[in-house]
């Protein structure tokens, strides 16, 4: 059974404070709805509290002003390690290279991760994916009109991400819903 100390209620939060600001993608939702999902699904795939705390820290170096430096000081290197393999590119990074850049180096990178980083990333896009599908019911595609991404790209992206995380991961609970989720997504997109 997994132990969750202060650490995990000071990553909660920091996370919280960031992302203060931030709201999902479509909605007045807090950002942070999304971290609390991502860590549940890691928590209930059996990840330790390092996990889990990354999984809560997952895009704060992407997302906001927050160091590699000041992550590293703050949550220690195995935390930094996990939220960086999440991290496609951070603030700066950004500015640089575009959306499908940064997709293509973070799949190529992804092949050497560890597999608590995989298994934070899966978790990542079955909360993900599953918001963009709530939101397709929502809004229906005219959600897209007003997103920098066609839901044909987004659902590519999902795909790729799956075939480098399915051999890594295997059979996992994470890994079947990330399917389940794409196809789901795929026929919504079809019939739209």
């Amino acid at each position: 059974m997994t132990v969750l100390s202060e650490t995990f209620d000071a990553a909660l939060a920091f996370a919280s404070r960031r992302h203060a600001h931030q709201r999902r993608h479509n909605t007045a939702t807090p950002y942070v709805s999304h971290l609390l999902a991502t860590c549940a699904v890691v928590l209930e795939e059996g990840g330790d509290e390092h996990l889990g705390i990354a999984a809560l820290l997952h895009d704060v170096l992407e997302d906001t002003d927050t160091s590699r430096t000041e992550l590293r000081q703050r949550f220690g290197e195995q935390v930094y390690r996990v939220v960086d393999d999440c991290t496609d590119a951070d603030a700066m990074q950004r500015a640089s290279l575009s959306w499908e850049e940064r997709k293509r180096v973070h799949l190529d990178r992804m092949a050497g991760f560890a597999k608590g980083s995989l298994l934070v990333i899966a978790a990542d896009k079955v909360c993900s994916l599953q918001s963009l599908i709530d939101d397709l019911v929502r809004f229906g595609p005219a959600m897209f009109e007003r997103s920098a991404r066609t839901g044909p790209e987004l659902l590519q992206n999902y795909r790729d991400v799956s075939a480098v995380l399915e051999p890594m991961l295997g059979e996992r609970p994470v890994v079947r819903r990330l399917r389940t989720l794409i196809w789901q997504c795929s026929d919504m997109l079809a019939g739209s």
